[in-house]
């Protein structure tokens, strides 16, 4: 398999840790605009290259309003609240099985969620950490599990959400090119194995 593939794989995922995680826009937006750019450069599928553009123009211009947006489709529980957990998007509860399962990968990976993140290891922000983490540690197994068994069979609702969510602006671009990653991803896995 081709290192350099496994290294960019790992950046997008991380790219979606921070966009998913709380805060994680703020401590990493240099980052996301770097990234951001590089697939809009070399974009992984040509409509790729649409939603990064959109995604760093509403960052620059309007970074306070893609934060107050993060914090209303995924922090407020009311209104137009978007779950993250992939449990929900499997039988429609927190800690689900999806949490068991994401549980069971971490501890098989060595990992231990930090004391100070509050939410469950299936959410899909930690789920994108994590797969980043196990690429880079080149646990290429153990993030194929991952995908197959938490994201895989869960992302679609999540993505979803936010494309049927009329607060969502900047996440319906987010959502879309998640989208287009995991369809990369299911194609990636079929021709690695």
């Amino acid at each position: 398999m081709d290192n350099n593939l496994i290294g960019a794989r790992a950046t997008v995922y991380g790219l979606f840790a921070s966009l998913y995680i709380n805060g994680g826009i703020e401590r990493d937006y240099e980052a996301i605009i770097k990234v951001l750019s590089a697939i809009s450069s070399e974009p992984f599928t040509d409509e790729a290259k649409e939603f990064s553009d959109l995604m760093i123009d509403r960052l620059q211009n309007d970074k306070n309003g893609v934060l107050y947006e993060f914090e209303v489709l995924f922090n407020l529980p009311f209104g137009d609240f978007i779950n993250s957990s992939a449990s929900y998007y499997h039988d429609e509860r927190e800690f689900g099985e999806k949490t068991i399962s994401a549980k069971e990968i971490m501890h098989d990976a060595g990992y231990i969620k930090a004391d100070f993140y509050s939410s469950g290891e299936d959410e899909f922000g930690m789920l994108c950490a994590v797969s980043s983490k196990l690429l880079i540690e080149q646990k290429t197994i153990l993030q194929k599990r991952l995908f197959d068994i938490v994201l895989k069979p869960t992302v679609a609702g999540f993505v979803d959400a936010q494309l049927k969510s009329e607060r969502a602006e900047f996440y319906k671009s987010t959502a879309s090119l998640l989208a287009l990653f995991i369809a990369f991803e299911k194609s990636y896995f079929e021709f690695y194995g």
